[in-house]
């Protein structure tokens, strides 16, 4: 399977926002961390596999970018 970059938007912004609103609620941050999901597959493109679709890879993309998400604030609320 080949990634086409060209139709991320249209294909999976969408879906990939309410992913992220479920798990954020904070509409910005969701828009956001879409972009900077898109921004980093396109860095990536080359060590996708095709062994999973690409809203899959993408939406793994996401939920790391969510975990971090977490992450911070879980060290800036034991920081403060």
């Amino acid at each position: 399977m080949t990634l086409n970059p060209h139709n991320w938007v249209s294909a999976h912004a969408d879906y990939l926002y309410s992913f992220a609103i479920t798990r954020l609620n904070d509409e910005e941050q969701a828009k956001d961390l879409v972009q900077e999901t898109f921004l980093a597959a396109l860095q990536k493109v080359n060590n996708f596999e095709g062994k999973s679709s690409e809203r899959t890879w993408l939406t793994a993309i996401l939920k790391n970018k969510i975990i971090d998400v977490y992450r911070k604030k879980i060290i800036g609320t034991a920081a403060g």
